[in-house]
């Protein structure tokens, strides 16, 4: 994989803030969302303050789509969310050497308010998830 994120090249209106910044970086509060055809259905929150920071990022319906994690109405209030229609769900995913062995974390979704461009890393207490929840299932 090249450097897709060397030069990044963006509007001013793509940017979503992450007011809290994301657990662990909280410093990094500017993002935008990338996606490189050829690594579909992967997508990049990559940070725009200059550093390296970027995160594989996945939707996670498409992996689990029975996904549903228990989140309470104070956890989404920063996001101002009005519709459900306004919502972008991902999860960030470590990519393995061996693309099997691919996790995401599902216990830490990611939570867009595309209209408002406002960003959270929601961090749920529900057991039937983990950080470490395998992309592929075998068969």
């Amino acid at each position: 994989m090249g450097d897709f994120f060397k030069e990044l090249v963006y509007e001013k209106e793509d940017v979503i803030t992450f007011p809290s910044g994301i657990p662990g970086f909280e410093n990094n509060k500017e993002f935008i969302l990338l996606q490189i055809p050829e690594y579909a259905p992967f997508e990049w929150l990559a940070c725009t303050d200059g550093s390296r920071l970027r995160f594989a990022i996945l939707n996670p319906m498409l992996f689990r789509p029975d996904y549903n994690p228990n989140m309470t109405k104070e956890q989404l209030e920063e996001l101002h969310i009005e519709k459900p229609e306004d919502i972008l769900l991902y999860s960030i995913i470590t990519i393995s050497e061996n693309p099997a062995e691919s996790t995401a974390n599902l216990i830490g979704p990611i939570i867009i308010n595309k209209t408002k461009r406002l960003g959270k890393q929601v961090v749920v207490e529900d057991d039937r998830y983990t950080t470490r929840e395998p992309i592929l299932r075998k068969k």
